[in-house]
């Protein structure tokens, strides 16, 4: 099934943007990733795409040294897993969910000010560990 572009519109400009689930060939640890793109309505030569891949979790610094961000379940929710100490199943979830116009807008502002410019650009702006962004980009929390 492919994806639809969604439209955002962002300080005055139009933003076309989709969210996709995709499995790796080759991992260690963890096979999925959430992918991200987002183009300037006009200039789709130069879009942003961001892979969240739960295989980047090894070169994460977190608070405890355990936690992990889990990646793709539901599709385009991203949570941390937080162990705990008594074995008992987690309830205090930190959910991103990628499908949320909200926190599309947060990434294209964070992004826009931190070296994308789709209008100057020919190429792509890739970030291949778009996770490490989570623990540094104040983005909206929960599923819905």
């Amino acid at each position: 099934m492919k994806n639809k572009l969604r439209k955002i519109k962002i300080d005055g400009e139009t933003y076309l943007w989709k969210r996709e689930h995709h499995h790796l060939t080759e991992f260690e640890y963890s096979k999925c990733v959430e992918k991200v793109t987002v183009y300037l309505e006009g200039f789709k030569n130069s879009p942003l795409q961001l892979f969240f891949r739960e295989e980047d979790n090894l070169i994460l610094k977190t608070d405890i040294e355990k936690e992990k961000w889990c990646v793709g379940y539901p599709d385009g929710v991203i949570w941390l897993f937080k162990p705990r100490a008594d074995k008992k199943p987690q309830t205090d979830h930190v959910d991103i969910n990628l499908n949320r116009p909200a926190v599309i807008a947060e990434l294209i502002k964070y992004f826009n000010s931190n070296g994308w410019n789709p209008r100057k650009a020919s190429k792509p702006f890739v970030e291949e560990n778009a996770l490490k962004f989570l623990e540094t980009i104040e983005l909206p929390r929960g599923i819905n």
